[in-house]
Formats: structure tokens, C-alpha cells, sequence
């Protein structure tokens, strides 16, 4: 699994969040929750799109705060009572894409093999589930993205020499 890197806008998304463990039962719950009261969010970009904000909790806790949503197009929108709003940060993200029913295997992937093999550093900004307007949480095969928020481990320097090591590289290939 290899992640497309991109830049993102800002993005505010709006929904009922809850304080869990990654992989916990109450996460599906709490979708079940948010899609009776996603009517009540205005200003939604765009309906059929979701989002699962997650943060974990630096320190021991290892606690996850998750958030149900969908983006919204202002950061000041009014936010239903029981509900919250997170500001995803402009930054640059890896992004995933894979089955639902893979969402245990491929995070553990991302951060357990890609992540300390990349060379990248999970930067401190929240990371999110996208779901599109073609998936189906009924269907284990329906497709979603997760966006790892992502920070170069190299210094420009080293990007620089890395450049330049590349386009030797090449030139002799070319040559040979």
C-alpha cells in the first residue's frame, strides 16, 4: 500500500465526538448516533461525503477522541447542541486508501511499517477517515481514505543532496 502525499486546505468539520480506544465498538456506535442528527448541521459542503476525525491524547492514556462528521464551509457555523467542531489544519498529508474491512490491518500498516520506513514523521495535526459519496458501511468492500498528517524527517539539505543523488543517478542510467 503506497500513500498518495498531498497538500490540504484548512478543513472544519462538524459532528458528536466521543472519548475512546482506537478500534473500540463505541466507534460504529457513535456513527449509528450521528446519522439520525446530521440534518441538524448546516452549511455542509457536501452531504454525501463524511469524515472521522480522530486525536490521540499525548501521555499515557493512549485515550482517542473521535469525531463523526461532515465539513462544513465556516469555521464560525452555528454547532447543534451535543455536538462539536474540529479545524483540520492546512498541511501535508499521506493518504491511504483501502477496503473498510482492511481499517484494522492498513492502520497498523501506516504506523507500524510505512511510517518509520518513510521519510516522513507523523506531524501533530489531527489525522481523519474520509468516506465518499460511494461508500456503504454496510458493504466490507466499500472503499475509504485515511489522511495521515505528515512532516519531512529530512532537513533541506539532506533533500537537496537526496535531489542530487537522484538525477545522478538517473544521468547514468540514461548514459549506460
Amino acid at each position: 500500500m503506497k500513500p498518495m502525499i498531498v497538500t490540504c486546505t484548512p478543513l472544519c468539520v462538524v459532528g458528536m465526538q466521543i472519548e475512546t480506544k482506537p478500534m473500540s465498538p463505541q466507534i460504529p456506535e457513535l456513527w449509528s448516533r450521528f446519522v439520525q442528527r446530521e440534518h441538524e448541521i448546516s452549511g455542509v459542503l457536501d452531504p454525501r461525503v463524511t469524515y472521522g476525525v480522530m486525536q490521540i491524547e499525548v501521555g499515557g492514556s493512549g485515550a482517542l477522541r473521535y469525531l463523526a462528521g461532515l465539513s462544513v464551509t465556516d469555521q464560525t457555523a452555528f454547532v447543534p447542541a451535543g455536538m462539536s467542531a474540529v479545524t483540520i489544519p492546512a498541511g501535508q498529508y499521506a493518504v491511504f486508501e483501502f477496503p473498510l474491512s482492511d481499517i484494522g490491518s492498513s492502520f497498523d500498516f501506516i504506523f507500524n511499517n510505512w511510517l518509520p520506513s518513510s521519510r516522513y514523521t507523523q506531524a501533530g495535526s489531527p489525522l481523519f477517515e474520509r468516506y465518499g459519496a460511494d461508500f456503504d458501511p454496510t458493504v466490507p468492500s466499500s472503499r475509504m481514505e485515511a489522511y495521515i498528517p505528515v512532516a519531512s524527517s529530512l532537513n533541506d539539505a539532506q533533500l537537496a543532496g537526496q535531489a542530487g543523488h537522484q538525477r545522478q543517478a538517473a544521468s547514468h542510467r540514461t548514459l549506460g
